[in-house]
């Protein structure tokens, strides 16, 4: 019974007895967890004031980071299955160092074998450890690099193990507003199963983002209830082994309202991905804690939402 859960399984959670095109191990990983990310369309490469999850797209933004984090995120996803995320960063002299953990959940499988015997098993539960660090260089460049520690089980059976890692650069450059990111993530050898294996998701990321400078909505109007107004764009390329590359985009609008630190409104698209398209969502910080949430859907499967909480100490 337990080779037919493990051949189930292998069989439900994509993973092959060798590498095919769009095919690898280990996809968990890849999904944005971070709420205000997620609603920006993943376009968040190059964005200058990240949180603690920083290293889920760049690695180097976690150099930007001022005061210690710690951010909790939860993802609800398709058909069932759940996404659990925790970070912590803390600024040291010499650079931000930052703790993860991922979780990943594929719900319950219902096997009927040939025999007779029934029986139910997790389908997959898999999680991530990450190490990361952000250190600030010269003339606006940042650097961060990040190891990833995965354990995965497919049908309470299969175990595998992997070590990744990841590499990043951020600058902000000469033009105001005007920032440019890169990363390379999920470097690893192959994940296998017994003798069953596929290549980690290795993925380049691209981005660009531009902040246009506040807008001090009190010189407009003095009887506003706003005191400031901002508006950031934001591009992403990703491009993962054996699949085309996935441009995204985003927009956020942040609004200083007289009662609470800040209010954002975010919207995104991700192109050229089956499982991703329209995203949306919203945001406060009020003094050290912050709410985020966000939604993306497609034509062809249902809706995905993350929530994220933070609090900066």
């Amino acid at each position: 019974m337990r080779r037919a859960a493990l051949a189930a399984a292998l069989l439900l959670c994509g993973v092959g007895v060798q590498a095919e095109p769009g095919r690898t191990a280990a996809v968990f990983v890849r999904r944005a967890m971070g709420a205000r990310a997620a609603s920006m369309g993943g376009a968040s490469a190059a964005l200058l004031d990240p949180g603690p999850d920083a290293p889920q797209h760049n690695p180097a933004g976690l150099a930007r980071l001022s005061r210690p984090a710690f951010s909790s995120s939860y993802l609800n996803g398709f058909g069932g299955v759940n996404h659990g995320h925790l970070a912590y960063a803390h600024p040291l002299p010499f650079g931000t160092l930052a703790a993860g953990l991922l979780y990943f959940n594929a719900g319950k499988l219902e096997l009927n074998l040939a025999n007779g015997q029934r029986g139910t098993v997790t389908s997959e539960e898999d999680s991530a450890w990450t190490l990361s660090w952000g250190l600030p260089l010269a003339w606006g460049l940042h650097a961060g690099a990040t190891y990833r520690y995965l354990r995965l089980e497919l049908a309470e059976t299969a175990k595998a193990t992997s070590h990744q890692g990841d590499a990043g650069l951020l600058w902000k450059t000469p033009v105001p507003g005007l920032s440019v990111g890169a990363a390379y993530q999920y470097y690893g050898r192959d994940i296998v199963f017994e003798e069953a294996g596929d290549p980690p998701p290795k993925t380049l990321r691209l981005g660009a983002a531009l902040r246009l400078p506040d807008l001090d909505v009190k010189k407009l109007d003095p009887a506003a209830d706003l005191e400031a107004f901002d508006l950031t764009l934001a591009g992403d390329v990703v491009k993962t082994v054996f699949e085309d590359a996935s441009p995204r985009a985003g927009l956020e609008l942040g609004m200083t309202p007289a009662f609470m630190t800040r209010i954002a409104l975010r919207f995104g698209w991700v192109f050229k991905s089956f499982s991703e398209g329209m995203t949306f969502g919203a945001g406060f910080k009020t003094g050290k804690l912050r709410f985020d949430y966000g939604y993306g859907s497609t034509r062809e499967m249902r809706g995905l939402q993350n929530i994220t909480l933070g609090y900066e100490f």
